[in-house]
């Protein structure tokens, strides 16, 4: 089972697979960040498991701060097995190339 989200629902979505690292095979996050402040075993969990995370962004985004961003880089190279694109040109929204992308993924971690 996996989860996909954009903007806050990516975040809830990262949140969820830290709740139940087990359950959730893989995430996509759209213009979504990691919450800060888990506790260090939650974290332990998700890194022990290494779910797929699908990370996508625009390069102009103005609502997602850069500390939010540097933050879920980070977080995901340590916890997950993360593909992070950033697509030039795109503020807080999806483009055809990062939907793209997302069939790409899910097909990866999710064959029919």
């Amino acid at each position: 089972m996996g989860l996909l989200g954009f903007s806050q629902g990516g975040s809830l979505a990262l949140q969820l697979v830290r709740r139940r690292p087990d359950f959730f095979a893989f995430a996509v996050v759209l213009a979504g960040f990691v919450v800060p402040g888990a506790p260090a075993e939650v974290d332990a969990a998700v890194a022990s498991s290494r779910p797929a995370v699908f990370f996508g962004r625009g390069d102009v985004d103005q609502v997602i701060g850069l500390d939010a961003v540097e933050r879920t880089t980070a977080w995901l190279t340590e916890h997950a097995d993360s593909e992070q694109n950033v697509y030039p040109g795109l503020a807080h929204g999806i483009a055809q190339e990062e939907l793209d992308d997302v069939n790409a993924f899910l097909g990866r971690v999710h064959p029919a």
